[in-house]
């Protein structure tokens, strides 16, 4: 497919070229007609912008008759008509380039990405000493095994008794709540992925995507105190005691607004986000730890698990993980994901109120409408409908807004109907967002292209050359890209998009093995990709991925190749 950068010198060059030759061409018959009738010692063709001019240095004159003059008069217009066709040929052309440059801006906070580091705010947490950080990690550590250990008693006994099989089951479920907000959003990924982990595994905690253990009501009243001061909520808030739905880092309550606000109007329904108190210390000596156990796993020898980026992850992880602990970051983020998708309507989001929103306090629209695993039971239509607008949207993210809504369990997508009776989905709790900034995109954008089109090569060495730490030898670099190239000739059949999670698995192996170190963003893509595809896999399992992809990924090339503003 040809882009547009292309496009428009092709359609330049074609232009010049034919107006050129039609010029050249009426030049030779006007001369040779009237060679007729006049005797020309030379005939040159003078060449000016957009011109061809044409001059005879007259030797001998003869009359011309009156049907001959018809002629050259009738000759002069269609020559003129025709120069000015393609005067107007040209002009389309270099419009439809200028409208296709229009619509394929690049994300406007690229002007100002800068990429945050959340080191300094998590070290503060745990404590100013290394003694005191250690102490935190010892506590949290001896509190995890105190968790553990009871289920590993019963997992050896379930073997034995169904009564201790259940139990095993329920009390991992219980554990995990209790870990924290870290574990929970660990599982709640692990179970978007049958294809990896247990049916059973994926049925008991699948319950984590849609209800996790709340907090009391009357802290919830203490945190609104703290927040909005001497100002009763009652003033300005009508809101149900009891939740409608709690995650992990926070609890979710209907209500409707008893005075207006600059927006929206006394009586608007709203959906108000409580923070979960105490989280915050505990989400931070979480990452503490695995960043050490990352570090730990990558030093082991003659395993090359560094050229996984563990630390990376982890890292990329838990800096997009803290910003979920600030709700005023959230309701940056539902402003952002409103401007990107704000012409398409089969996708929206809450919007947040600004003056009643704090740092452990979201205020938002409420949205109505129906998980959407209910919708595998609806008609196959409108299973297709859901899937491929969920699959565009979320690909739309990767590739032209660079804006990931990180938490793409079922739990936060919401569908109802529009009055036509074609899908809207309605994306909850965007606290979780992945950016990856312009140039880590560019470079997401060749390798996942290169992948998408099945060209082994260029992949694998683009993958080489992205790499930001690389101890691989010439040769390992070589076989490297030998193996990629491979990969995909042996799953001809699929494409990477298609079959995301069994080349992530092939190509991990193959960075460890050859000591390329991947980039996390490219991972990070990769899953996101994959948790979406295995939802719209439930949904309408013949959703094909490939012709949704390959044309974003286009865009997405010309609109770093065509250095639009």
């Amino acid at each position: 497919m040809m882009s547009a950068a292309a496009l428009r010198i092709s359609t330049q060059k074609w232009s010049t070229t034919t107006a050129t030759s039609l010029q050249q061409t009426a030049t030779e018959m006007l001369a040779k007609r009237l060679l007729g009738t006049t005797s020309c010692s030379s005939v040159s063709a003078m060449a000016t912008p957009g011109l061809r001019r044409v001059t005879w240095k007259k030797t001998t004159t003869h009359t011309t008759t009156p049907r001959q003059e018809i002629w050259n008069k009738n000759f002069a217009r269609l020559y003129a008509r025709r120069m000015l066709e393609l005067a107007a040929l040209a002009a389309a052309s270099r419009r439809f380039v200028t409208e296709l440059e229009s619509a394929i801006d690049k994300p406007s906070q690229w002007k100002d990405w800068e990429y945050r580091d959340w080191t300094d705010d998590l070290l503060a947490s745990l404590g100013r000493t290394k003694w005191e950080r250690f102490w935190s990690s010892t506590q949290r550590v001896v509190s995890l095994g105190l968790l553990a250990t009871p289920l590993a008693i019963l997992m050896p006994l379930s073997r034995f008794s169904e009564t201790c099989h259940q139990w095993s089951w329920d009390y991992a479920l219980w554990g995990i709540e209790m870990a924290g907000p870290t574990f929970i959003k660990l599982v709640q990924w692990a179970t978007t992925r049958q294809d990896l982990f247990s049916q059973e595994f994926c049925l008991h905690f699948g319950k984590l995507r849609d209800e996790t253990k709340g907090h009391s009501f009357a802290e919830t009243q203490q945190i609104l105190q703290e927040e909005f001061g001497t100002r009763h909520v009652s003033q300005w808030l009508k809101m149900d005691p009891t939740p409608i739905g709690s995650g992990c880092i926070a609890q979710v309550y209907h209500g409707r607004l008893l005075e207006g606000t600059s927006k929206y109007p006394a009586g608007t329904e709203i959906a108000l986000k409580v923070q979960h108190p105490g989280i915050w210390h505990k989400v931070c000596v979480d990452f503490y730890l695995l960043a050490k156990i990352a570090k730990f796993l990558e030093g082991l020898p003659k395993l090359n698990l560094k050229y996984l980026s563990l630390a990376d992850t982890v890292r990329q992880f838990r800096d997009i993980m803290l910003p979920q602990l600030d709700l005023r970051i959230e309701a940056a983020n539902l402003q952002r994901f409103n401007q990107d998708f704000r012409n398409d309507d089969s996708v929206t989001f809450p919007h947040p109120l600004e003056e009643l929103t704090t740092s452990r306090v979201l205020t938002e629209t409420f949205v109505h409408g129906t998980p959407i695993m209910e919708y595998t039971k609806a008609s196959v239509d409108m299973r297709r409908q859901v899937a491929k607008i969920g699959l565009e949207t979320t690909l739309n993210m990767i590739f032209l807004k660079d804006f990931i809504h990180g938490d793409l369990h079922p739990g936060n997508i919401l569908v109802s109907e529009k009055p036509d009776g074609t899908p809207q989905l309605h994306f909850l709790d965007c606290g979780l967002v992945v950016e990856v900034g312009p140039h880590q995109h560019e470079n997401m954008i060749k390798i996942l292209g290169a992948f998408t089109r099945k060209d082994g090569q260029l992949a694998g060495q683009l993958m080489v050359d992205s790499s930001s730490e690389s101890q691989a030898s010439d040769l390992d670099v070589e076989l490297f890209i030998n193996g990629i190239v491979h990969i995909i000739k042996m799953d001809d059949d699929n494409n990477f998009i298609e079959k995301v999670g069994d080349y992530i698995a092939d190509i991990c192996f193959l960075a460890c093995r050859h000591k390329v170190k991947l980039e996390a963003t490219f991972v990070n893509a990769s899953l996101a990709v994959e948790i979406m595809e295995g939802i719209a896999a439930a949904l309408y399992p013949d959703m094909h991925v490939q012709p949704i992809a390959l044309k974003l990924i286009v865009r997405a090339e010309m609109m770093h190749r065509m250095g639009m503003k």
